[in-house]
């Protein structure tokens, strides 16, 4: 079987990290490169950081002369410190870095988006994961795998209020997210990283979407 080569951005997160250790660990996978502000604390013969200016993404469009793109960016109104930051980063960031990897000819898109996108939305963070949504259907791509986690699960290097109450609310009252309300059970980073890696080499094409209680039951 042919051997494939991956570019992962967001790799210091929670997801980004996770999808970093799976494809260095598979043999399917014989180069991962990653894009970073600073370099992770890990070193492989599979693995190339190269530090990047996400303001200048261009300067690395060899970069993405890969079969496969993880884009796992992604940032908060509290760490941006403005609207405008943050659809920078969640937006400008990700289609940016989409429209270098259709121009280098990848073949899949995988991108983490959030549960509730909808560039309609009358909700600023649902807004712009939307319209990024809406975006990655414009370009050519053999396939596009968007996902759509509810809150996520796990350790990350910014403390997030939010996540760290869903994920005690949860443990103590699970029976709640059930029904019409099982789809905002909170899910883990590596499962979401897990199943990014599993549609990546599933080699279908066209334009998916991944709903959070999908990808927690194997779809």
């Amino acid at each position: 079987m042919e051997k494939r080569k991956a570019l992962v951005l967001g790799a210091t997160g929670l997801i980004g990290r996770e999808v970093v250790n799976m494809l260095i660990a598979h043999d399917q996978y014989e180069r991962v490169t990653v894009l970073v502000r600073r370099k992770l604390d890990i070193t492989h013969p599979k693995l190339i950081q190269v530090t990047a200016d996400f303001d200048r993404l261009e300067q690395n469009s060899e970069a993405f002369r890969v079969d496969d793109v993880f884009s796992c960016l992604g940032t908060t109104i509290k760490t941006a410190k403005t609207k405008e930051n943050f659809k920078k980063v969640d937006h400008g960031y990700t289609i940016k870095a989409a429209e270098l990897a259709a121009g280098q000819g990848t073949s899949n898109f995988l991108t983490v988006s959030a549960i509730g996108a909808d560039s309609k939305s009358m909700f600023f963070y649902n807004k712009v994961k939307g319209m990024v949504e809406d975006d990655l259907k414009k370009l050519s791509f053999k396939a596009v795998h968007v996902f759509q986690p509810s809150l996520l699960l796990g350790d990350r290097s910014e403390f997030r209020r939010g996540e760290k109450f869903a994920e005690s609310f949860s443990t103590k009252l699970p029976f709640l997210f059930t029904g019409p309300l099982r789809k905002y059970r909170p899910i883990s980073g590596r499962q979401v990283a897990s199943r990014m890696v599993e549609k990546a080499l599933q080699n279908k094409k066209g334009y998916f979407v991944h709903r959070s209680d999908e990808l927690q039951n194997g779809g």
